[in-house]
């Protein structure tokens, strides 16, 4: 498997595209949003986290012991809540594994690399992009040192929610903590402008929990 840099050119744009939707259905839960997903989710269509639930516009799914969000798939297709009509109502604020496909990332101590998803996309006659301006991201250093975290945080969250749930004291506890990182990092909110700040913040304290 070949790994790419964001400075990289990849074969992932398609003019021939006819916007098929293919990866916009049945994706199950595996959509995962992250806090700075949710904040530009919130802002785009001025809804606060709980009114974006209510609505069943995102759904929670327990993902290594932590209550994570995810785009909802609905209907009989499982489409996604935000696919209307062919197309993404939500495209210039869409969370950043739907601005990667048919990229994943991989994480390293030297930071991210991405690479193309076997089988991800099928639609012939691709020309080369360069990964940057295919993500489309503002700051794209600035996020990639927030994934970085979000990612580690994630790891070391997840473990101190199962080893609470293994503890014969547990009496709760690891429910509690997962709800509590919700609300820290989802329900709480942010303002856009100011996202990588707060979200720093409020890690340094969750930190401090686990």
């Amino acid at each position: 498997m070949r790994y790419y840099s964001s400075q990289d050119m990849a074969r992932l744009y398609c003019a021939a595209c006819n916007g098929c939707g293919d990866c916009c259905r049945g994706m199950g839960d595996t959509v995962l949003l992250d806090p700075r997903d949710v904040c530009f989710l919130s802002a785009g269509l001025n809804k606060s986290f709980d009114e974006l639930l209510k609505e069943d516009c995102i759904r929670l799914c327990t993902q290594n012991g932590l209550i994570l969000p995810h785009l909802a798939m609905k209907g009989p297709d499982e489409s996604c809540a935000f696919l209307q009509n062919g197309s993404c109502s939500i495209h210039s604020f869409r969370p950043g594994l739907c601005r990667l496909f048919p990229l994943g990332r991989q994480y390293t101590d030297a930071g991210i690399s991405y690479f193309i998803i076997e089988n991800g996309c099928d639609m012939p006659g691709k020309v080369k992009v360069r990964i940057d301006k295919w993500l489309d991201i503002p700051s794209l250093g600035q996020y990639e040192e927030f994934l970085q975290l979000w990612h580690s945080f994630i790891k070391d969250a997840g473990s101190a929610v199962r080893q609470a749930l293994d503890s014969d004291s547990d009496d709760g506890y690891a429910g509690k903590l997962s709800m509590f990182f919700l609300q820290v990092f989802f329900a709480a909110g942010y303002e856009p402008d100011s996202f990588y700040e707060s979200f720093k913040v409020r890690l340094k304290k969750a930190r401090e929990l686990i």
